[in-house]
């Protein structure tokens, strides 16, 4: 049996992991955009902050040391551009060398997880707007921090990664704003009132939060120099998108797999509508536990969760992913924040 999985990090790595712990003669490709395998999501804001001094400890698993782990054959640095489910066969292009081959597979394992939310606005394109997304974008922001070039910073967005980023800026000394269209920050995990709290810390620490704010554009000759936001324009020398991700499925579109807005709909298999096609990760949506509801939820536990389920029924084992809660956990400032379950806005939308 031949899988190919396409995409590592959390949901690509464990199901490979969970193949080849079932099946030691199974064929096993893994094929990965970025240069990283597996690497920690969650401690980028905390690399730019030097809480994590060495960008080595972000890796998790390097392609090599995966290889060796788990017998599987890593490509990275390849984008997947085509599936012929027909032929049962992918289309890869080299994205070194521009060049383009295909890759046949008895299994296919979907983890192409999700890219950073671009608004269609102008200045995106400018130097020193920043997004949060893989080691890389970690190491550019730092790099720009340490030099003393950002001495204050607009993050637009109040979500996980906006906030962590925001308290570890501001530790470097930059003077940061927040702002955020919703009514508060946290807006779709706590309660107003909880939100209100978190914001209010915020503020204590020198991190002004801004609601209620739309961004409209950024400014500059060359470099970030202004921030334009429905309210006022804001000085800056640097932005961090940080408004959310969309998942990477357009090169899916034509595909025949079902699909809701962008995201794959499985089963509790994990298995799409065609039976040797799996998914997991950031482009599924799956139950939540107390509505009954699909949603996707970009989180790395439910992630490596769906990747071993996943592994685990194409290599024979039964399996099957329930849904979820939506835990979380996250740090501002000294704050501690958790959840889990519905939201009150969460639970009267759900009936």
């Amino acid at each position: 049996m031949k899988v190919v999985i396409i995409g590592g990090v959390a949901g690509g790595a464990t199901a490979a992991a969970r193949i080849r712990r079932l099946d030691e003669q199974a064929e096993i490709v893994v094929l990965e955009r970025s240069g990283f395998i597996s690497y920690a999501n969650c401690g980028l804001p905390y690399y730019v902050g030097h809480v994590i001094e060495e960008r080595g400890e972000l890796v998790v698993n390097t392609p090599e040391a995966f290889t060796g782990l788990t017998g599987a054959h890593v490509q990275t640095g390849v984008e997947v551009t085509a599936l012929d489910r027909a032929r049962k066969m992918v289309t890869v292009q080299d994205l070194s060398t521009g060049g383009v081959f295909t890759e046949s597979y008895d299994k296919l394992v979907l983890a192409v997880g999700a890219h950073s939310f671009v608004p269609q606005c102008e200045g995106v394109d400018l130097e020193n707007v920043f997004f949060l997304r893989t080691p890389d974008d970690a190491v550019s922001l730092r790099e720009k921090v340490d030099s003393g070039e950002i001495k204050r910073a607009v993050i637009v967005g109040g979500g996980f990664i906006g906030l962590e980023a925001a308290e570890n800026l501001a530790a470097q000394g930059v003077k940061v704003s927040v702002i955020d269209f919703a009514p508060h920050v946290l807006s779709e995990l706590l309660d107003p009132e909880c939100c209100a709290y978190v914001e209010a810390k915020m503020a204590d620490a020198g991190v002004m939060p801004f609601t209620g704010v739309a961004l409209e554009g950024i400014t500059g000759n060359g470099k970030v120099e202004k921030v334009l936001t429905s309210r006022r324009p804001m000085k800056a020398d640097a932005v961090l998108l940080a408004m959310g991700n969309r998942p990477n499925t357009e090169f899916l579109a034509d595909s025949g797999l079902e699909m809701f807005k962008g995201t794959l709909l499985v089963d509790g298999d994990m298995r799409t509508n065609d039976p040797d096609i799996y998914a997991v990760g950031d482009a599924v949506e799956i139950p939540h536990l107390v509505t009954g509801q699909k949603t996707l939820i970009s989180l790395a536990g439910p992630a490596n969760k769906q990747g071993r389920v996943a592994g685990a029924d194409l290599a024979g084992e039964e399996a099957a992913f329930p849904g979820v809660l939506g835990s979380m956990v996250t740090k501002v400032f000294e704050l501690h924040i958790a959840a889990t379950g519905l939201s009150l806005e969460q639970a009267r939308a759900a009936g």
